[in-house]
C-alpha cells in the first residue's frame, strides 16, 4: 500500500500542498523554530511539516522534531 501512495504524497509535497487535505502549506500556522533553516508548521487538519529554508521544501515532521518543538513552546 505504502507503494501506492508513497510518489502521490511526494507530489503533493513539490507542489507545497498536505497530503492529507491538499491545504496549502504556505498558508499553514506556523509553531516554532527546530533550528536557524528549519521551521515546523502546523496545517488546519492538525498534520504537521517541517520547512527546510535551504532546500526550501517540505517534509512531515518526525514525532522527535515534533516533541522537540512541544518542549521548547512548554519553556517560554
Amino acid at each position: 500500500m505504502k507503494k501506492i501512495i508513497a510518489p502521490f504524497q511526494e507530489v503533493l509535497l513539490e507542489r507545497r500542498l498536505c497530503v492529507g487535505c491538499t491545504y496549502p502549506l504556505d498558508k499553514a500556522r506556523i509553531i516554532g523554530n527546530l533550528s536557524d533553516n528549519r521551521i515546523m508548521v502546523e496545517c488546519k487538519c492538525k498534520r504537521r511539516y517541517v520547512f527546510d529554508k535551504e532546500m526550501n521544501c517540505y517534509q512531515r515532521a518526525t514525532f522527535a522534531e515534533e516533541q522537540q518543538v512541544l518542549r521548547d513552546i512548554e519553556k517560554r
